[in-house]
């Protein structure tokens, strides 16, 4: 189980098959295509990081120093933004799973030994997609404004685990109530 881990942890959650959902799964294949240092690994964890991942990884032997989340999050923005979050500043409900779980509790155990920031984008649709599986056009089913928003999320992840990719990033929305580096 320990090789599953790096000290820096880069995880999309979410699931492709419902529109939006899919962005955090559609940021790791892009992440995938970069050579990265050892220390930083990606992982897509579908739907399952917040229960199983999350919780395996706070029990872990091998701590991970820094956990960078990328998911949809419903914050009020435009379809697209990107915001970036902390463990403690997510109010009771305002981060959950498909199923309606809060995720506020596991990753408060978390952020007792793992820094963590979430990147959430705003999404415009998490309907089922109506996509057949069978298209050869779309990797990730993602609405066009949240499609555009995976370059940026790419760079803000690695920004996080100190990789340099040599892009300036614009301002954006920012829980914290700071805008730079967003």
């Amino acid at each position: 189980m320990s090789d599953w881990y790096a000290e820096n942890m880069i995880v999309g959650c979410g699931n492709p098959l419902q529109t939006d959902d899919g962005f955090g799964p559609a940021v790791i294949a892009e992440l995938k295509k970069i050579s990265l240092p050892d220390n930083v690994k990606v992982m897509d964890a579908g739907l399952a990081g917040p229960h199983y991942l999350f919780t395996l990884m706070a029990q872990s032997d091998m701590p991970v120093k820094k956990l960078v989340i990328i998911d949809i999050m419903d914050f009020g923005g435009q379809p697209g933004e990107i915001t970036k979050a902390t463990p403690d500043l997510l109010s009771p409900g305002a981060y959950t799973d498909p199923h309606s779980w809060g995720l506020k509790e596991p990753l408060q155990v978390l952020s007792e030994r793992t820094e963590i920031v979430i990147l959430g984008c705003q999404p415009k649709s998490i309907d089922i997609s109506q996509i057949g599986n069978e298209s050869d056009d779309a990797d990730f089913w993602v609405t066009e404004s949240v499609r555009k928003a995976i370059p940026k999320a790419v760079q803000l992840a690695l920004a996080e685990v100190g990789v340099d990719y040599g892009t300036t990033i614009t301002s954006q929305r920012d829980l914290h109530g700071e805008s730079a580096g967003l």
